[in-house]
Formats: structure tokens, sequence, C-alpha cells
């Protein structure tokens, strides 16, 4: 009908968030993740790889300010499904993590910005 108002229902909102991972027995058939925190983050709903930038300054400003200690960790830019857990991954980095710096394999330089 021509002057008839619809309702359309609205699409529900995508979240977004940074989590950070310890990967457990890290490189064995028993890998595992423990996740360690979920931030959410906010987007640009028309650029949200904006933030893929931002991820690994993010993870190693965490695992430097949390005391984690010596392992290798997962850092992941993701979506969150509807009980705010990570879900669809965007981005991600894998850290070797000291205990206070970012370990570098000694047959590949350091690289500084």
């Amino acid at each position: 009908m021509p002057n008839e108002i619809r309702l359309v229902p609205k699409e529900p909102q995508v979240r977004h968030a940074f989590s950070l991972c310890r990967i457990v027995d890290a490189g064995t058939p028993d890998q595992w993740y423990d996740l360690l925190g979920v931030v959410r983050v906010p987007v640009d709903r028309l650029a949200p790889d904006k933030l893929c930038d931002q991820l690994r300054p993010w993870a190693l400003a965490t695992l430097a300010t949390g005391g984690y200690g010596f392992g290798r960790y997962y850092a992941c830019y993701s979506t969150l499904d509807e009980d705010d857990e990570p879900d669809k991954a965007i981005a991600h980095e894998d850290i070797d993590w000291s205990g206070s710096t970012v370990l570098v394999p000694a047959d590949q330089p350091a690289t500084s910005c």
C-alpha cells in the first residue's frame, strides 16, 4: 500500500575486540590456546581494517604491563559472538615473548621503524 510504514528490523551491531591468548604446548600436537583477555574496541563501520595496525602495539603493551612470562602468545583482532567471545578473525599476530621483550630468531635481524 502506498502510505504504509513498514518497520525493517535493524541488523545486529557487529562488535569487535582485541584478544590475547597464551599458546600452551606451542609447536606440539597438543597445542591449545588459553584465552587471557578480551578488550572491545570501537570501530569505524566503514573501515574496520583500520585497527589492524594497532593490534601488535596493543599486544606488546599488554604483555609488558601484565607481567606475562616467557612463552608464545597469540593476539587477535576479531568480531565477537553473542557471548562476547572472539569469533571471526580479521588480523592476528604470533608473539614469542621473553617475559620482558619480544624474542627474535637468531637468523632474523631485528627491524626498527
